[in-house]
């Protein structure tokens, strides 16, 4: 969470909160300080017993986690959106394209994978992962206004977020029509008829052609 929150701070009752799926303890807001405390000594394991910490800083009730815009991948990916963002805004959809590949190369993963399933559902974690979805799609989508090249670029990408989001509808649409756009027209024809069947199945809709 405060990898999340870089810069800002996260109060203490947030992480309480997180963790309430897991059933924290009546002391859990102790415990929460004991393992600051403890990744205090992990980032900083010179820093003494009541020194101040350079990188997490307390306050407004809870704690803040300093870094550098390039010493954290989130941060890194969000810079790199904004400047796709504004490459597209310039009639420059190739350039815009190349952002969110590099953007996007950031990625290792749902974020917070790893840690218990009943807190990596916390609004925070699965806000990223809309983050990560929404770049997928816009990548796609320039990707096929700039041409076949960077579309073929950005397909091992989108299709890994088809399979982890099977019934999203605009995402297995834009993926058909990458897949047509390189040449794969017969892969297009494959995933369309998944989709839509798919989507009659688990949905009762109809997908659009």
């Amino acid at each position: 969470m405060l990898l999340t929150e870089a810069g800002h701070p996260v109060a203490v009752h947030e992480i309480v909160d997180a963790l309430r799926g897991l059933d924290p303890p009546d002391t859990a807001v102790n415990v929460v300080h004991r393992h600051i405390g403890a990744l205090r000594r992990l980032l900083e394991p010179d820093l003494p017993a009541r020194g101040e910490s350079r990188w997490l800083v307390p306050g407004s009730g809870g704690y803040r986690l300093e870094v550098e815009p390039d010493g954290l991948d989130l941060l890194r990916f969000r810079a790199l959106r904004q400047e796709a963002e504004h490459a597209a805004h310039g009639g420059d959809p190739a350039a815009a394209t190349e952002y969110l590949i590099e953007a996007l190369a950031l990625w290792r993963g749902p974020a917070a994978s790893g840690i218990a399933p009943e807190v990596r559902s916390y609004p925070a974690f699965t806000a990223l992962d809309g983050e990560h979805l929404t770049a997928v799609k816009e990548a796609a989508e320039l990707a096929l206004e700039a041409g076949p090249g960077l579309g073929a670029r950005i397909l091992v990408t989108l299709r890994q977020a088809a399979a982890q989001h099977p019934l999203d509808e605009a995402l297995q649409a834009r993926l058909i029509l990458m897949l047509a756009a390189i040449g794969h027209q017969a892969e297009a024809m494959d995933v369309h008829r998944s989709v839509r069947t798919r989507l009659g199945e688990e949905l009762g809709v109809q997908a659009g052609t």
